[in-house]
């Protein structure tokens, strides 16, 4: 009966490959002899079959909407995610979320390299601490993206991103300021000493500029590029109407 559940569902939540199937349904069993009492989890009806199906589409790199799945589920997000992380320790099984992964799934692939970056130097600094540190956890890369798209001031749903760190909001919250220090870090020695980001010119200024140029050169082209009717205005007053026409077309132009 409940083969035919996980059958019924795999579809629905986008998983088609054989072996993802297989394993969901490996994990019923499992969750059948170790999990005696989900209900104390919220878990019920088909909530369980499809907290297998995550899990095993989590082991063949296989992504699952999350939004879909809560709502075959029959519970609450919040229930949904807690389960979604015991029931994972339980049967020894944690989703994989990849940085790569996690920027393709949240528009933002051009974080990736930063978050990759961010994530090693979290890495670094927590082997310091404890030399067995794991970082496997979804809630680590999901972390780094977070911090590195706040850097590059590209939107995320952190909504999203906690969700799949399986963890609770105020530990990714928490989780996340560490990240964002260290993306921050990166960026500070990225920069060239003493260097400062030059302003774009505008059209107008360069105009000016090319003209304070030709005025500082020779004579003969300013006589030559002012000459009308066989009588030449007065530079600055040439100079002052062509700037004008100037920002008259460029605002024709917005």
């Amino acid at each position: 009966m409940e083969g035919e559940v996980v059958k019924k569902l795999a579809p629905k939540l986008g998983i088609s490959v054989p072996n993802a199937i297989k394993k969901a349904l490996e994990l019923m069993r499992m969750c059948d002899a170790r999990c005696t009492n989900l209900s104390s989890l919220g878990v019920q009806g088909s909530c369980k079959a499809v907290l297998c199906l995550e899990l095993a589409a989590s082991c063949q790199d296989q992504p699952v909407n999350k939004d879909i799945a809560v709502r075959l589920s029959g519970v609450s997000k919040k229930v949904y995610s807690n389960a979604l992380q015991t029931l994972g320790r339980l049967l020894d099984v944690q989703p994989k979320a990849s940085v790569k992964d996690l920027c393709v799934q949240f528009g933002c692939v051009g974080a990736a390299d930063l978050a990759k970056d961010i994530l090693h130097r979290y890495q670094d600094e927590l082997q310091t601490k404890v030399s067995d540190a794991d970082i496997s956890q979804p809630m680590f890369p999901a972390a780094a993206v977070y911090a590195s798209a706040k850097q590059l001031k590209m939107k995320v749903d952190k909504t999203k991103l906690t969700s799949i760190a399986v963890t609770k909001k105020t530990v990714f919250d928490k989780l996340c300021v560490e990240m964002t220090k260290h993306g921050e870090k990166i960026a500070e020695a990225t920069k060239t000493p003493g260097s400062k980001s030059k302003r774009t010119k505008t059209f107008i200024e360069e105009l000016e500029e090319s003209f304070d140029n030709d005025k500082d050169g020779s004579s003969t082209k300013v006589a030559r590029l002012c000459d009308s009717d066989d009588e030449e205005e007065d530079y600055e007053e040439w100079k002052r109407r062509i700037l004008e026409n100037a920002a008259i077309a460029l605002g024709e132009k917005d």
